[in-house]
């Protein structure tokens, strides 16, 4: 467990975000996200299915394993970790790809695939690549630790799926389904909501203590429902201008 818990793998000081080794890795997952993209673009459907299905799977191990680790350490009463012990359920946006991929992938019905479909390119897309960005790697640890490695794994991950989705045509969008991942999105923030009203966490990183700059003051000046709202207006808007630069994308790209 001590192996896990170690902030640094090579006694280095710090936590990792905005350090070199963490935009080296920030390109490297962008250069490696084009570059299996285009190489799977001339592949049978299958074979980007296997593969697609294969990173989902990576994912579900590693924070499986994290978790494992979290509520071990919660359970014997430690101190001193390097993560939040206030939540303590895979639950936040980013996590959500777990859930939806599956939905994206294996359901049989066409108007639940298409709103997984479009909740993957857009919303889990933008905050995976987001968080990749911020960092969050845990209370002080570096990249060379399991939970930086797992911040940038996991989310560089969720950003590399659907870059593949769209490259290769597995998920082709259309002007308007926007409106059903959004959708699906709007469902579960509001079931994240209520379980957050009701055990008094912050799974979806709005509230105090992740609030920083203009957000902290517009959170501090106005009624918890309000600053509620516009969190999840925020998502939403999020959402829907990294569809249309999606869908504008794709389209330029088939006149071309």
């Amino acid at each position: 467990m001590n192996f896990f818990l170690k902030r640094d793998w090579f006694n280095r000081e710090g936590p990792f975000s905005f350090t070199l080794e963490h935009f080296l890795f920030i390109v490297l997952t962008i250069i490696v996200g084009l570059a299996l993209s285009f190489l799977l673009r001339k592949k049978k459907e299958s074979t980007i299915r296997i593969t697609l299905i294969s990173m989902w799977i990576f994912v579900i191990v590693i924070d499986l394993v994290k978790w494992i680790i979290v509520w071990t350490c919660v359970a014997e009463g430690m101190e001193n970790l390097p993560f939040d012990t206030t939540i303590l359920l895979p639950l936040h946006s980013c996590s959500m790809f777990m859930y939806i991929f599956p939905l994206a992938f294996f359901c049989k019905v066409p108007l639940i695939r298409k709103a997984a479909n479009n909740f993957l390119v857009t919303i889990n897309m933008i905050m995976g690549f987001i968080t990749l960005f911020v960092g969050f790697g845990g209370k002080g640890c570096s990249v060379f630790s399991f939970f930086g490695l797992h911040t940038l794994l996991f989310h560089a991950l969720i950003f590399i799926v659907p870059l593949i989705m769209l490259i290769t045509g597995i998920y082709k969008v259309e002007k308007l389904d926007f409106l059903y991942g959004l959708g699906l999105f709007l469902i579960l923030a509001i079931l994240v909501f209520i379980f957050d009203h009701i055990t008094g966490n912050d799974y979806m990183y709005i509230y105090d203590g992740h609030t920083f700059g203009v957000f902290k003051f517009i959170y501090e000046n106005v009624h918890h429902l309000v600053w509620t709202l516009i969190s999840v207006s925020a998502y939403l808007i999020t959402g829907v201008a990294t569809h249309f630069i999606v869908y504008g994308i794709t389209k330029l790209v088939k006149k071309s």
